[in-house]
């Protein structure tokens, strides 16, 4: 597929707040206040909506390739592990932790330094500096969970001959995802009769990948994730025998869910205990199966306790957290999981943590 400058981004409409503005996002008003804290964590919210909108963008345009494959060459291409094709597919679903992992990097890095307007509505009212940091975050993520799984078209020539020529300049491409239609305009627009600015966009955000890459513990900021580690709890689960593979890919596939239903820039950031109960319970509910064991036995009184918060939480979504989830599968009630995380579902587990909070 080529790669254009419409790629990434939506169309431009008035019917809704995410397409209002040419994004990649736009969110009501959220008022910053005097607190810089508070500023930072407002800010990290509408950060993680266009993180998980630039990501969509990308895998539904086929620019990264997000599947699991098994390796090896099939005949209509290499075959893949049907199990996490099955539950991790769609991008919400963030199956490589990559969009969990900008966030993170996002939060350690993208806005030291910068002073962060008292009034915001949308990622275009951060400042520019924060916007390209923003894209360096994804694409170091990125680029940790899936290396070389990228498929960006070759356009971008040197001045000089070059055998590696030509170029993706893919990571300008993140960046220039982020600009205003005011900055694309004077940006001079995504081809190769705009290749100068294009390599000096490159540049720079290459620097800045390299600062960093310099000055955060990229590895641990990555595998610390709350939605990484909610994977080794649900491992542990699984050894354990507390749950099935089939389950285990089921709770998995609606961790990213309440990590969305927590973005709303004043809830604490859950932990991967709190996830994994919030997700396990959901999972046996709609299954109608026993909740006991893991309520008693498998969660602290504080992560079950949280865990009601955040089901609570997803029954009454608005703002960033219900923008993220109306972006994709978990809006989408002929997802294969969708029945764990419907309404009816989220009532009823809120009936059984009630027995135990």
């Amino acid at each position: 597929m080529r790669a254009t400058a419409a790629t990434p981004l939506p169309p431009r409409k008035r019917a809704h707040p995410l397409e209002s503005r040419s994004s990649p996002v736009c969110v009501d008003h959220q008022h910053l206040g005097d607190d810089p804290e508070l500023r930072k964590r407002l800010a990290l919210a509408v950060a993680a909506l266009a993180l998980n909108f630039l990501h969509k963008e990308m895998v539904k345009h086929k620019l990264w390739n997000a599947l699991f494959e098994k390796g090896g060459v099939g005949t209509h291409g290499p075959p893949v592990r049907s199990l996490a094709t099955r539950h991790l597919s769609s991008p919400a679903v963030d199956g490589w932790n990559a969009v969990a992992g900008a966030v993170e990097l996002a939060s350690a890095w993208a806005f030291n330094g910068t002073k962060l307007p008292r009034v915001l509505c949308g990622s275009h009212d951060l400042p520019y500096s924060v916007r390209i940091r923003l894209a360096v975050c994804m694409s170091v993520a990125w680029k940790f969970e899936r290396q070389l799984a990228s498929h960006f078209p070759r356009r971008f020539y040197d001045d000089k001959p070059s055998l590696s020529a030509p170029h993706t300049c893919e990571l300008a491409y993140y960046g220039y995802a982020f600009m205003s239609d005011e900055e694309r305009s004077r940006f001079g627009g995504w081809g190769e009769e705009n290749a100068n600015n294009v390599h000096a966009l490159y540049d720079q955000m290459l620097a800045l990948e390299l600062s960093l890459l310099l000055s955060v513990p990229v590895f641990s900021t990555l595998v610390g994730s709350n939605q990484v580690q909610a994977e080794r709890c649900i491992q542990a689960l699984l050894d354990n025998a507390v749950l099935n593979v089939e389950d285990a890919m089921v709770t998995r596939s609606i961790v990213p869910f309440f990590n969305a239903v927590c973005q709303d820039g004043y809830t604490e950031s859950p932990t991967a205990g709190e996830l994994v109960c919030a997700a396990i319970i959901c999972v046996r509910v709609a299954a109608d199966d026993d909740c006991e064991e893991e309520m008693c036995t498998y969660f602290t009184a504080f992560e079950r306790k949280r865990a009601r918060e955040f089901v609570l939480g997803a029954l009454s979504l608005k703002d960033i957290p219900e923008l993220i989830v109306s972006m994709g599968c978990y809006a989408d009630a002929s997802w294969v999981n969708y029945r764990c995380i419907s309404p009816h579902t989220l009532k009823r587990a809120l009936v059984v943590f009630s027995w135990h909070v």
